[in-house]
């Protein structure tokens, strides 16, 4: 394990670009390059996937519950692998596990496109799909966040966390422009045939990653002793604590809302399949200026409480949109709410990494991630109650509870607004 990998190579070349530039982590490391291009395609065949899911899952039932189930189905899986797979990614080689469960998404795309081409998927193949997908996005995700700090300079993490979030959200407007057209012209099955071309590109280019093996450190204790260090590094910083409730409570509560877009889109804005894509789309689009801003403004991450009042803030726009019944409108409320969320995630994200140790950093990620398995949770209580309630009443009341409790959160965890210096905790108890 002590012998040198590529991504240190990447380290030394990094000197000659330019470290003012938005791109730099992109001009600068090679690898940084092959995993940002993997993530255009793994991602956007994701968001191509929700697009379609949720679609097909509505024209077989016609029922907003079921919706809601296939992203509780396809979420869940995050909040049970989250933990568990952050213990992996501190004692295995990275790339190894990245490369395995991008083979089985891979697969499961794959299979899909080739049942629904032969008239043989019913719901219920429907819902195990999801799941399945969702367990092996649950260990593509934060492997491909965890390696970003395997593959650059610390003096440029910032850099390359934002711009690695810029491409993640990129994704939300090519995949979701990509899929309602092609769900109106082409119908599911065509949808469903892209995300399998798209994760088979995806494998191709990721066999082209570095290595990235583990330090010895995380490797010396057990399984259970290795989760236990991950939750006390967390445990015993209020900084860390308050960053991971903060990215809970938009997930829990605001984040269900692109789950119910579908229902937005047919029953209330009534825009169909395309209008669909092309809000999405504006979300998407929103997200990739936020993530940039991020990205080329490297102090937006020092500035005390950012993260704070643009999680408040998408809070906030989220529930006007869901109030709002014209489509205009509600495209420009969509886009503010995907600049909003950008910024709000890439600044939580990078605070997080920036500090804590790379011994410990797949596990402290793993809780970061559980985070987003609470989106399930949220989604399917959100898609019972817009069933019974109308989506509109539903969005509006969750958005207002985040709101507030975003506020209670700062109100605990003042750190989050006093601009804590950087620290890197390790998994071992200073004296």
């Amino acid at each position: 394990m002590g012998t040198p990998t590529a991504p240190r190579r990447d380290h030394a070349a990094a000197a000659p670009a330019s470290a003012t530039s938005a791109w730099h982590s992109l001009r600068a490391y090679p690898a940084f390059r092959v995993l940002f291009g993997s993530t255009l395609g793994t991602n956007s065949a994701f968001w191509m996937w929700n697009i379609a899911s949720s679609w097909l899952a509505l024209q077989l039932t016609d029922s907003a519950f079921f919706v809601g189930l296939t992203g509780f189905l396809g979420g869940i899986p995050t909040l049970i692998f989250s933990i568990p797979s952050g213990v992996i990614l501190d004692r295995f080689d990275r790339r190894q596990v990245l490369l395995v469960a991008q083979g089985i998404v891979t697969a499961i795309a794959a299979v899909v496109a080739l049942m629904l081409l032969l008239d043989r998927l019913a719901s219920w193949h429907l819902l195990v799909a999801c799941f399945l997908n969702g367990t092996a996005m649950s260990f593509v995700f934060p492997t491909r966040n965890a390696l970003v700090a395997n593959i650059v300079a610390p003096r440029d993490l910032a850099n390359a966390v934002a711009l690695n979030a810029t491409g993640q959200n990129a994704t939300r407007v090519v995949g979701p422009a990509l899929a309602g057209p092609l769900i109106a012209a082409l119908g599911v099955v065509g949808t469903f045939a892209a995300c399998a071309l798209c994760q088979i590109a995806a494998l191709v280019v990721t066999l082209r990653l570095p290595r990235a093996r583990p330090t010895p450190s995380a490797t010396r204790s057990t399984l259970w002793g290795s989760l236990v260090e991950g939750l006390a590094v967390i445990w015993r910083s209020e900084y860390l604590t308050g960053l991971i409730l903060l990215a809970a409570v938009p997930t829990l509560l605001v984040m269900p809302y692109s789950n119910l877009l579908s229902v937005f889109a047919d029953h209330v804005l009534h825009i169909g399949a395309t209008g669909l894509g092309l809000l999405m789309a504006a979300n998407g689009a929103g997200a990739v200026l936020g993530s940039l801003a991020v990205a080329a403004w490297r102090r937006l991450t020092e500035l005390p409480g950012v993260q704070v009042w643009t999680a408040a803030g998408f809070a906030a726009v989220v529930f006007a949109f869901a109030l709002t019944p014209s489509p205009l409108v509600a495209g420009l409320l969509i886009f503010l709410a995907g600049a909003l969320s950008a910024v709000y995630l890439a600044v939580n994200n990078t605070k997080i990494q920036l500090a804590v140790d790379d011994s410990v950093r797949g596990r402290v990620l793993g809780v970061y991630l559980l985070t987003w398995g609470l989106v399930p949770v949220g989604t399917l209580p959100a898609g019972s109650l817009a069933n019974r309630y109308g989506a509109p009443l539903t969005v509006a009341i969750l958005t207002a509870l985040a709101f507030v409790l975003v506020l209670a959160t700062v109100l605990r965890f003042p750190s989050l607004v006093r601009g804590e210096p950087a620290r890197v905790e390790t998994a071992e108890r200073r004296p």
